[in-house]
């Protein structure tokens, strides 16, 4: 028995309302109100509203699983619990004197409480860690009636983004611009990258990247450059043109490149290695001044999709994935996949974020746009699809990973919608 399944209990008044009655003086009772669960120091409830015997209380209600628990926390000494009315419980264990002494009754909830409820909430408890707890209780439920929630969560979802996108924006002295350089950047190290990506973003500073975006050549010299992947010895015309163009930058700028071991290749598919990432990050900034603020510009799918397939990138990496060796020539464009991705990822989370920052965010414009993205494939998502769960958009996917994630891994199944169908 946890103590937040006692607090959700009361809250939401699953328990046998009739004939309740307090455990000393057999007592009539009558719950009004609840109360207003407390987050801070103090008792759990306050401003609730029972009958006890024939007359109205108006005060704090505290929640244990034992009587015992009142001592073991020291309430007596403490002056905020002076005004609790009712001390509820689950185990009467032992008489607590001071609460005698006042006539503060004590109610045992385990007296009114379905055997069924209990028996529910510790089988979605004592699941395999990192799986969808309620899966036994799904197969017959009507999960459509969920939709307004998963619409809230996938709002939870884009603030804690935004939190992220703010922290990055606190940091480069609230440039937007730079700020989406940086996550970006992220975004294009993939998960394995991600790290180096960040480490590299941050190794020079993003007006330099300003100062020569007219250049495409001054542009992929200082992102290859500062990922070291400019100091071997390849007798390519293209790669020694970096070299001596990286040379005068790193001098001019006094630059300082990471080592480009902190780069993985291994266990990756060539397309997504951190040479063809970079190539086409450099290539959106050569192609492109002031990202950020056609970024704000766009109003639909189509359009970010224009803006990033329309961009240049060197014929050399036709038939390249790295600088060592030739390769079966393939376009090295950012493909629509990983566009949705950026999309989903980055641009709705900064544009969000810029949004709330100057008044209220056009929710309804990044659902819309969700909605119109394919839906995302991973293996929580086929968990998900395989119980039942429709998954038929980017929407639908990052409201499912919002579920898992948040909800279902950290095991808080009474803050769900669905928990809550459950255990009632």
């Amino acid at each position: 028995m946890k103590e937040n399944l006692l607090h959700y209990l009361w809250l939401f008044r699953l328990y046998s309302t009739s004939n309740l009655k307090t455990y000393h003086n057999n007592e009539y009772l009558e719950i009004v109100n609840s109360g207003k669960i407390n987050y801070n120091s103090g008792p759990d409830f306050l401003e609730s509203e029972i009958v006890i015997g024939n007359k109205l209380w108006i005060g704090s209600v505290e929640i244990h699983i034992n009587s015992s628990d009142w001592n073991k926390h020291k309430h007596s000494n403490d002056l905020a619990y002076k005004n609790v009315i009712l001390h509820v419980v689950w185990n009467h264990d032992c008489e607590i004197n001071i609460l005698r002494e006042r006539n503060v009754p004590t109610f045992i909830l385990k007296d009114y409480v379905k055997p069924e409820i209990i028996s529910n909430y510790k089988t979605i408890l004592t699941t395999e860690i990192d799986k969808i707890h309620c899966k036994p209780f799904l197969r017959n439920m009507n999960l459509k009636q969920f939709t307004f929630w998963f619409e809230k969560i996938l709002i939870e979802r884009f603030e804690e983004k935004t939190k992220i996108v703010l922290e990055i924006l606190k940091n480069n002295h609230n440039n937007w611009e730079e700020t989406l350089f940086r996550s970006l950047a992220k975004n294009f190290g993939l998960s394995v990258n991600i790290d180096a990506f960040e480490i590299w973003s941050k190794s020079f500073q993003f007006k330099i990247v300003q100062k020569i975006q007219f250049d495409p050549i001054k542009v992929e010299a200082l992102f290859f450059g500062q990922a070291g992947f400019l100091d071997e010895n390849y007798s390519n015309q293209y790669y020694n043109t970096l070299q001596k163009e990286y040379t005068f930058l790193k001098k001019k700028f006094q630059l300082n490149q990471i080592p480009n071991e902190t780069f993985r290749f291994s266990k990756m598919r060539p397309i997504g290695f951190p040479t063809i990432r970079l190539i086409q990050l450099a290539a959106l900034y050569y192609t492109y001044n002031n990202l950020f603020s056609r970024i704000l510009s766009i109003n639909n799918l189509n359009s970010f999709y224009k803006l990033f397939e329309n961009i240049y990138i060197n014929p050399f990496w036709d038939n390249h994935y790295t600088f060592k060796k030739e390769s079966n020539s393939i376009s090295k464009k950012i493909s629509k996949d990983k566009i949705n991705n950026i999309i989903i990822n980055t641009i709705i989370p900064i544009r969000f974020a810029y949004e709330c920052s100057f008044g209220e965010a056009n929710v309804e414009f990044f659902l819309e746009l969700l909605e119109n993205i394919k839906p995302e494939k991973n293996s929580i998502l086929d968990e998900f699809e395989e119980i039942g769960f429709e998954n038929k958009s980017a929407k639908s996917s990052q409201e499912l990973i919002q579920l898992k994630k948040r909800y279902c891994t950290e095991k808080k199944c009474l803050n769900c919608a669905i928990g809550n169908q459950i255990l009632k």
